[in-house]
C-alpha cells in the first residue's frame, strides 16, 4: 500500500541515523492499543450521530439544536480543551493523560443515556467532546515515542488507515447495536426495558473504557524520545525555541495550513454528520441500516483512499518533495468538492453510499499523510502543544459545520431537499477554500520542514 522504502515521504533531516535500533514488539503492541482506544472513541461519535433521529423524535429538536448539539457540543469545545490537555501531555505521562481521557468521555456518553432535555444532552456532549479532546495531541505525541523517525512514516499511516476502517466499522456497529437492542428489549429486565432503546446504546458503548484505561497503562513509550530534537541541535548547533519563539515565528503557517484541514474536515465532517439523517429521513432507511451503509462505504473509501495515497504521493514527491503530502492533500480536496454537487441527482441511498465512499477516498489520499507533516514542522518537546494548537484551529473551523447547516436546512424546511442543499453548499465551499489554503500554506510548511524536521 505504500512503498516499502520508509524515507519516501519523510524528510531528509527526519530520517535515523543508522545507528537508531528499528521498534521492537513492545511499539507495535502499543501502537494497537491506541488503534483500540481510537476506535471506541469513534464508536461512540458514530452512535450519537446515528442516534439523532430517535434523539429528536423523543426530546422535539429542530435540526439548529442537532447542529449545536453536533457541532459546538463536541467538535468546539474538543478544540478548546486540546490545548490544555497539550500542554499537560508535554509535561506529565501521555499515558496518564490519555487514561483520564478515556475515562472522561466513556463517562459522558453513558450521561447522554439519562438526560431528559436538550440542555442535559448538550452538556453531556461537550463532557464527550472535552473527553475526545486528548486523542490528537496525545496519540500523535506518543507515536514518535515509540518508533524513530524512518518507521514513523509507516507508523502514522497504519494509525491512520486504521482510524478510517474504525470509523467505518464504528458506525457499522453502532447499526447492529442498535438492531441488537431493538430485538431484545422486549426481553430486559422491567428497568431496562422500560428505557428507549437509544438510551441502552448509550449505556453499552461506555461499558469498555475500564478495559481501554488498563490497555493504555500497558503501553511503554520512551524509548526514542526526542530522537529529531538532538538530530537538529546537531545540524544547526543552536538550542532548540522555547514555545513562544517557536509559535510567534511560525504562527502564520500554523494558521494557514491547520485552518485548510479544519476547512476539510468542516466539508466532510457535515457529510458524515448529516447524511446518515438525510438516510433515514429522506429515504426511509432505519438507523441500523443507515450506520451499515455509511460504515461500509466509510471502510471501502478509507482503503481505497490509502492505496490512492501510496500511489500517488511517491510519485508526487520527485516534483514537490517534502510537499508531496501536502499537494495529494489539495487535489483530493479539489476532487472531492466537485462530487458533493452529484448528491443533487441521486435518488436512491446507493448512490448515496457510493458518492460518501468517494469522497472519502479523495479526502484520505492525503490525509493519511498529514500526521508526518505536523510531527516534522515542531520540534520534539513542542509536538503536543502543536497538535492541540492544530486541534483547536481544524475544530473551530469544523464545528461551525453541522450548525450551518441545521441552520440553513430549518430556513429552508418548506423545500423537500432544504437539508440535502444544505449539506452541499456547505461542503463544496470548505473544499474549495481547502485548495487554496493548502496553496497558501506551502512555502511555510516547507521551511518549518527544513528547520525542524
Amino acid at each position: 500500500m505504500f512503498d516499502s522504502n520508509p524515507d519516501v515521504l519523510a524528510p531528509v533531516a527526519a530520517q535515523s541515523p543508522p545507528s537508531e535500533s528499528p521498534a521492537g514488539p513492545l511499539a507495535w503492541f502499543g501502537l494497537a492499543i491506541l488503534v483500540i482506544v481510537a476506535f471506541f472513541a469513534f464508536v461512540d461519535r458514530q452512535m450519537l450521530i446515528l442516534l439523532t433521529e430517535p434523539i429528536r423524535h423523543d426530546f422535539g429538536l429542530t435540526d439548529t439544536q442537532i447542529g449545536l448539539m453536533q457541532g459546538a457540543g463536541i467538535a468546539l469545545f474538543a478544540g478548546v480543551a486540546s490545548l490544555p490537555i497539550g500542554w499537560v501531555a508535554d509535561r506529565v505521562d501521555r499515558r496518564v493523560v490519555l487514561v483520564a481521557c478515556v475515562l472522561v468521555w466513556s463517562a459522558a456518553t453513558a450521561i447522554c443515556g439519562v438526560t431528559t432535555h436538550f440542555w442535559q444532552l448538550f452538556i453531556a456532549t461537550v463532557g464527550l467532546g472535552i473527553g475526545e479532546a486528548g486523542l490528537v495531541p496525545v496519540i500523535y505525541g506518543l507515536i514518535p515515542d515509540l518508533f524513530p523517525a524512518r518507521q514513523r512514516v509507516l507508523a502514522n499511516a497504519i494509525f491512520a488507515l486504521a482510524n478510517l476502517l474504525g470509523a467505518g466499522a464504528g458506525m457499522a456497529l453502532g447499526g447492529a447495536l442498535m438492531q441488537g437492542i431493538a430485538a431484545v428489549h422486549g426481553a430486559l429486565p422491567a428497568g431496562l426495558a422500560d428505557l428507549a432503546p437509544w438510551r441502552l446504546a448509550f449505556f453499552a458503548v461506555a461499558l469498555p473504557a475500564p478495559v481501554l484505561a488498563v490497555l493504555v497503562l500497558l503501553i511503554r513509550p520512551g524509548k526514542h524520545r526526542d530522537t529529531n530534537a538532538s538530530a537538529a541541535r546537531h545540524r544547526t548547533a543552536a538550542p532548540l525555541p522555547s514555545a513562544p519563539v517557536y509559535f510567534r515565528r511560525e504562527a502564520i503557517m500554523m494558521l494557514k495550513f491547520f485552518g485548510a484541514i479544519g476547512l476539510v474536515n468542516l466539508s466532510f465532517g457535515g457529510v458524515a454528520t448529516w447524511m446518515p439523517v438525510v438516510a433515514v429521513r429522506t429515504f426511509g432507511a432505519t438507523p441500523a441500516e443507515a450506520g451499515g451503509g455509511m460504515g461500509v462505504a466509510a471502510m471501502a473509501g478509507g482503503i481505497a483512499g490509502c492505496v490512492l495515497s501510496g500511489l500517488v504521493a511517491g510519485r508526487m514527491r520527485a516534483r514537490f518533495g517534502v510537499l508531496a503530502p501536502l499537494r495529494v492533500c489539495e487535489c483530493g480536496a479539489l476532487v472531492a468538492g466537485g462530487l458533493s454537487f452529484l448528491y443533487l441527482a441521486v435518488g436512491s441511498l446507493t448512490p448515496v453510499y457510493a458518492l460518501f465512499g468517494a469522497q472519502l477516498a479523495c479526502m484520505v489520499a492525503g490525509m493519511v499523510l498529514f500526521p508526518t507533516i505536523m510531527q516534522n514542522i515542531c520540534p520534539a518537546h513542542l509536538r503536543s502543544r502543536v497538535a492541540a494548537i492544530g486541534a483547536l484551529t481544524s475544530i473551530v473551523v469544523q464545528s461551525g459545520s453541522p450548525v450551518f447547516i441545521g441552520f440553513m436546512s430549518d430556513r429552508l424546511h418548506a423545500f423537500s431537499e432544504g437539508l440535502l442543499w444544505s449539506i452541499v453548499c456547505v461542503a463544496a465551499f470548505g473544499f474549495f477554500a481547502a485548495c487554496l489554503l493548502m496553496r497558501a500554506a506551502g512555502r511555510g510548511v516547507r521551511e518549518a520542514i527544513e528547520r525542524y524536521a
